[in-house]
């Protein structure tokens, strides 16, 4: 059987197998459940219900059980024969029949229905369709911590969008005050965080769709937002603040030096663990998750300030091993399972098999080349179980890191089921602003998904393919491959391995005078990044966006390439300053100043779209003091010629 365009299921099933023959969808026929039993898959039933009358028109009734009277065009059959989470589809002459475990595995049944009737309309191939998900769990972790906050509207989009995935776990990332805590309004009294009710609406929303909300608070290291507060400054390691250790951070970018605020708590001090548990009496009641991410992660100045002497006698990494132990405790009095993630213990590795047995290990990394192989190995042997977390890569990019993304999300997935991983977390960061928006983390969600759910059969997805009808409804069929192009300008820059950052969005949070970043950047670099965005630029226009935030995902695309652009024009000036400032002029900033007040006020707008207004000033506030920069070097400029 031939098809202009054959289907591809995103994610991939472990086996499809099309037969000749079609099943033509009557204008009138019944959803049928098989007995009372049949109850429980409801939620799923009415998902392909909704399916029927969005995508069709098709009204197709509910029935619990069969009868005469009924027509049963589709049909629910419970086995417990399949794989947990698992599901069969069978399409022929009698009509579509699903066959499930668990409710799960028969809600991913109509995702998966959901594209084949959006793919061939009423008239349907014979197929058969065995599946189940490679990991268990499989999730989603978005970072409300810098400065960007969502909306609830904005994430009932992506839980929906997640729902459509097979995802089934999503964790909001907190740190400093993103979360109301009860007990601590003055924390956040000037921000606009997400509430305890708001979590109640959110962890409803989420069950409706097998989908686990993880609450996630770190807990050790990166407190900035509460140890730089006068109450609780007397709780930090180093409180007074310290420099970052040499090997821990880009030389170019601090040329002098990175003065870290305090961030990591002080072990040995029995406070700690009282105000610890405090925060996770106000956040957890919130949540019916049975899991707890406590972060724990980038401790970056322990064992280098009040625990110095504690460190030296039993090591820094039985220091960390024992306060874990003890913030393990809190979470087994709370009822919780406890994950964190593991970029600390990999580091002593003699130390993994001491860690408690019903822990799960989160082991993070975000590089192609990160060492997951490896490194959960390290954790296999020890018998610890554990996730394997990668990324979108859009963080500090403006507009992602395609390729590294796709390599990254891909390693993980291969060697993450290779050696038993019980889970694959997606994570989508927002360091230094969370400037990039929405839209340029949507492939790595994607393609992210497919792996989780079927390695094999998905490491050569069609992400692009997928954007396009699924996420965006393209007509056009050009947005998946043009926000993978823009998500791979990086390549155009000097060829330096900046993990988790691009030049250009370097330029934009580093000072204006600062000029070491350009050094090995080049007018052929800034011209070829320039034409490359000009290109975008005129496919961007080419495109028919249908979704429902159509305008807004357009808006979104043109001010990150705007990012990019005046970056570009950025790094021109500074190589300028660089070899002295005879060839500047006063004009050539004052244009400079316009276009970045163009930038900033675009951004404004569209932050306030998905997002709450609590971080915007934060997220800009590097550029606001460019801008400033900027103003005084054309004051300076405009001297000689006054003269």
């Amino acid at each position: 059987m031939s098809e202009k365009h054959p289907l591809q299921l995103f994610p991939g099933p472990k086996v499809l197998v099309r037969s000749e023959g079609r099943f033509h969808l009557p204008a009138r026929g019944s959803i049928v459940l098989a007995g009372e039993a049949g109850r429980a898959v409801l939620p799923a039933a009415r998902r392909l219900q909704l399916t029927l009358s969005q995508v069709l028109q098709l009204n197709h009734t509910l029935s619990i059980g069969t009868r005469p009277s009924i027509r049963s065009v589709h049909h629910f059959s419970y086995s417990p024969m399949l794989p947990a989470q698992g599901y069969e589809i069978l399409v022929d002459k009698r009509g579509i029949a699903v066959t499930y475990s668990s409710p799960e595995g028969a809600y991913y049944a109509t995702a998966t229905l959901k594209q084949i009737l959006q793919h061939y309309g009423r008239d349907l191939p014979f197929l058969h369709i065995s599946d189940q998900p490679d990991f268990a769990a499989r999730g989603l972790m978005i970072d409300i911590s810098r400065n960007k906050i969502p909306k609830l509207e904005t994430l009932y989009r992506l839980i929906d969008f997640m729902a459509d995935l097979k995802l089934n776990q999503l964790q909001l990332y907190i740190e400093g005050s993103p979360f109301a805590y009860e007990s601590f309004p003055q924390v956040w009294e000037l921000e606009t965080p997400v509430t305890g009710e708001e979590i109640l609406l959110l962890d409803a929303y989420c069950r409706e769709r097998y989908i686990e909300l993880v609450p996630n608070q770190n807990s050790f290291g990166h407190m900035e937002g509460w140890l730089t507060r006068p109450e609780f400054n007397a709780l930090a390691e180093i409180p007074e603040g310290f420099m970052l250790p040499e090997h821990m951070y880009d030389h170019e970018m601090y040329p002098e030096g990175l003065f870290m605020h305090p961030g990591t708590f002080h072990t040995g001090n029995p406070e700690v663990l009282e105000l610890l548990g405090t925060m996770y009496d106000d956040l957890l009641p919130y949540f019916t998750s049975k899991h707890f991410n406590v972060g724990c992660d980038e401790t970056y100045e322990l064992g280098l300030g009040k625990s110095k002497t504690a460190a030296e006698a039993v090591g820094k990494g039985q220091l960390y091993l024992s306060f874990l132990q003890k913030i393990h405790g809190l979470v087994l009095e709370r009822g919780k399972t406890m994950q964190f993630w593991g970029d600390i213990i990999i580091q002593h590795p003699e130390l993994i098999p001491q860690l408690p047995k019903d822990i799960i290990a989160m082991e993070w990394g975000y590089s192609a080349a990160h060492p997951f192989e490896a490194d959960t190995l390290k954790f296999r042997e020890a018998g610890i179980p554990f996730y394997v977390c990668p990324g979108t890569s859009s963080w500090n990019s403006l507009t992602g890191r395609s390729d590294n993304m796709l390599a990254n999300l891909r390693s993980a997935a291969v060697h993450g089921k290779n050696n038993g991983a019980i889970g694959y977390l997606i994570t989508d960061w927002g360091d230094f602003g969370h400037w990039q928006h929405l839209p340029a983390s949507y492939a790595g969600f994607a393609y992210g998904a497919a792996v989780a759910w079927n390695v094999e059969n998905s490491l050569e997805a069609d992400v692009a393919s997928y954007l396009n009808t699924s996420v965006f409804r393209d007509r056009s069929g050009l947005i998946g491959q043009l926000l993978l192009d823009l998500g791979n300008y990086y390549k155009l820059e000097s060829g330096i391995n900046r993990p988790n950052d691009t030049e250009m969005s370097m330029l934009l949070r580093t000072p204006l005078h600062q000029v070491q970043l350009v050094g090995k950047l080049t007018g052929e670099h800034f011209e070829h990044i320039e034409q490359y965005m000009e290109e975008i630029e005129v496919r961007l226009e080419q495109l028919e966006l249908e979704c429902s935030d159509a305008g807004l995902v357009m808006e979104e695309i043109s001010n990150g390439i705007h990012f990019v652009k005046h970056a570009v024009k950025l790094a021109r000036i500074k190589k300028q300053l660089a070899g002295g400032s005879g060839s500047l002029d006063a004009a050539l900033i004052r244009r400079q100043i316009k276009d970045l007040d163009l930038l900033l006020h675009h951004y404004r707008q569209l932050w306030l779209q998905r997002n709450r207004p609590g971080g915007l000033e934060q997220s800009v506030s590097k550029l606001v003091r460019l801008r400033a920069e900027y103003t005084g070097l054309a004051a300076e400029l405009a001297v000689p010629a006054a003269l």
